[in-house]
């Protein structure tokens, strides 16, 4: 069979290419807890609702530092104040003023402990509105998902290639698409607070997908007789 000359001329034979989308994921276990509470305090008057909802958060502080979490780990996210209306809705009866914060225990085996903790400060007061569970070098665990996705990529496109009697050239171009947490992440089974709390947790897997476009070039497949120069 002979060889035609125009199929020799470089890496990108006739303009010739593969497009291909790759997907991978990556996951690890879980090593961060990010909890969302909040405080909350009824009084007849709205100073007495925020000095007493004010007491509530520098209580679960001092619990939470007791318990070594890093004061940099706490954070406020949000507040309120709102009037408790009598059952025909004609007089307010009270206030209540809510404080809510975030908290960040990085070893899952203080959980429980700071859980007891903040539910032993906060009494009644508290309510638990999430536990997540996350890993702490979310960025490797990416680059692991897009390492994936392109091998993924290569992988199609060499079979592509093959299909098409090609060979696969130079990467022409690279396009990220979206990265991704797939799926609910784990979660604790209930979120109860009482004025004692054992909050056990399943740490599950945390994973992420990647996906990436790549074009290859394809050039001539080498013959086992072929002699030209890489």
């Amino acid at each position: 069979m002979s060889h035609h000359h125009e199929h020799d001329h470089g890496p990108d034979d006739d303009g010739r290419r593969v497009e291909v989308v790759g997907t991978g994921e990556a996951s690890a276990t879980p090593d961060v807890v990010r909890l969302r509470i909040a405080l909350t305090a009824r009084a007849g008057d709205v100073a007495a609702a925020l000095r007493a909802t004010g007491a509530l958060v520098t209580a679960v502080g001092a619990a939470v530092r007791a318990q070594a979490v890093d004061p940099a780990d706490v954070a406020s996210t949000g507040a309120h104040v709102q009037p408790h209306w009598d059952r025909d809705g004609q007089r307010i009866t009270g206030y209540e003023a809510g404080h809510q914060l975030t908290l960040v225990v990085r070893d899952l085996d203080r959980l429980d402990p700071v859980v007891d903790a903040v539910a032993q400060a906060a009494g009644d007061g508290l309510r638990i509105d999430d536990i997540g569970l996350e890993v702490a070098d979310a960025s490797a665990l990416r680059e692991r998902a897009r390492a994936a996705a392109f091998a993924d990529a290569r992988a199609k496109a060499e079979q592509y290639a093959v299909l098409a009697g090609a060979a696969l050239g130079p990467v022409l171009a690279v396009a990220e698409g979206g990265a991704r947490v797939p799926g609910p992440r784990p979660m604790a089974r209930e979120m109860v607070a009482a004025a004692s709390a054992s909050m056990p947790v399943e740490a599950g897997q945390y994973g992420v997908s990647a996906s990436v476009a790549v074009a290859f070039a394809l050039v001539t497949a080498p013959t086992d007789r072929s002699t030209t120069p890489e």
